[in-house]
């Protein structure tokens, strides 16, 4: 695959296009991944509403009934369980643990932890347990490979 990228400056937002032979399984799964990098969220937070991309989404977390997405530096509630923005979001975020999902792009680090669980630091030096029973999910991730 060729990956060109043009400085257009007379464009008023980031345009893709994809030229191919043909439209095959790896064709569709750039397309869905592109697609769901700008699919912006609704989120709330302190009573306000706003909207999120899963860029700026560092991980997800299940507390009681609670789904909250957490930011670089913010909590915000979401409406949504969080199998459903595991279903959502599939190829952006792994789950770490039976209430956590994690942008893997945002993990600085990690290092393994007693009973075979690991430890990840993130980018904004908050950190996460992994699971033993998502290890593996999340080492195959990193080297980009599917669940």
């Amino acid at each position: 695959m060729k990956v060109t990228i043009r400085k257009v400056s007379e464009l008023d937002e980031v345009c893709v296009e994809i030229q191919c032979q043909e439209v095959n399984q790896e064709v569709k799964d750039i397309e869905r991944m592109l697609s769901l990098y700008a699919l912006a969220l609704p989120v709330k937070r302190e009573g306000r509403n706003y909207t999120l991309t899963p860029r700026e989404i560092y991980y997800f977390e299940a507390i009681n009934h609670d789904v909250f997405a957490y930011t670089k530096e913010h909590v915000y509630e979401v409406s949504y369980k969080l199998y459903q923005l595991e279903t959502m979001y599939q190829d952006l975020f792994i789950r770490v643990s039976k209430n956590t999902l994690v942008n893997p792009r945002v993990i600085q680090s990690f290092f393994s932890s007693i009973n075979g669980r690991m430890e990840a630091t993130l980018l904004n030096k908050e950190r996460l347990v992994i699971s033993r029973m998502y290890v593996a999910n999340l080492k195959r991730a990193l080297k980009g490979e599917k669940a």
